[in-house]
Parts: C-alpha cells; sequence; structure tokens
C-alpha cells in the first residue's frame, strides 16, 4: 500500500505544485479565461499609450477612457496590407463597430488577437480641429 501511494504522490506532484503557483501569482495575463487589460487615456488630440502591443492568441480588453471630452476607438480588424482578406486578425465576441465613450466615463473592448500584424485605430468621434491625428497602433506580435 506504501509503494502504491507514493506512486499516486509523485503523479500529482507537478500538477499540485503548478497550481500552487499560479494561485499565488494570481491569474496569468492574457489566457482566455483572463484579458490583458490595457488602460487607454483618450483627450484632444491623442490616445495613451498610442502604440500597444500584445501577443498573437492574447485576449486584449482595451479600457478606454476620457477626461476632457466625448470620443471613441475604432479598430481596423485586419491587420495592414491584408485588403480585408476574409480573415479578420482581431475576433470579438460580439460586434463592436466603434467604441464611443462620453466624457468622464469608461467603455471596454474586448477581442481575441488572432493574427499577427499592425492594426490602425483611430478617434471615431469628431473631437475638434486635431481630430485626424488622433491615431494609434496595436501590433500584434508572434
Amino acid at each position: 500500500m506504501r509503494k502504491a501511494s507514493f506512486i499516486f504522490t509523485i503523479a500529482f506532484l507537478p500538477f499540485l505544485s503548478s497550481s500552487l503557483v499560479s494561485q499565488t501569482q494570481g491569474p496569468i495575463s492574457g489566457t482566455a479565461e483572463s484579458p490583458q487589460v490595457i488602460l487607454v487615456s483618450a483627450k484632444k488630440y491623442e490616445f495613451s499609450p498610442n502604440e500597444i502591443h500584445v501577443k498573437k492568441g492574447t485576449r486584449v480588453q482595451l479600457n478606454l477612457r476620457t477626461d476632457d471630452s466625448a470620443h471613441g476607438l475604432k479598430l481596423n480588424l485586419y491587420p495592414e496590407g491584408t485588403r480585408g482578406d476574409g480573415n479578420p486578425g482581431l475576433l470579438f465576441d460580439s460586434p463592436q463597430g466603434n467604441a464611443k465613450v462620453k466624457k468622464g466615463q469608461e467603455r471596454i473592448i474586448e477581442f481575441v488577437a488572432v493574427r499577427t500584424g499592425t492594426y490602425d485605430f483611430k478617434c471615431s468621434v469628431q473631437c475638434g480641429s486635431g481630430h485626424r491625428r488622433m491615431t494609434g497602433k496595436l501590433i500584434v506580435e508572434e
């Protein structure tokens, strides 16, 4: 009986130790269960950060905030140079169109980055004379 219990302990030790490590370190960022959360601030006439890097396969949650006026964030679903070839690189659980947010509020945009490449984003709410330069890039890396 002792031999059987020793084998049982050895067989489950790796599982037990990895389970304990993940519990002590918290959820792993960017997995299907827990998205990689990125705070994005929108203000006349910029996004901060205006360049975002994520790994392919990551579930991403952009938390868009604004304090000065209404803004929006519209992400191109296809990476630069693919011209909408029918395989979007960003997959949303529900149709997103664009995320508009009112002054002092927050909006969450969640998707999975399934394809490497550079995705442009821009403000989708006319916010003044510098509106056209309010742009950014989402870079999905291997």
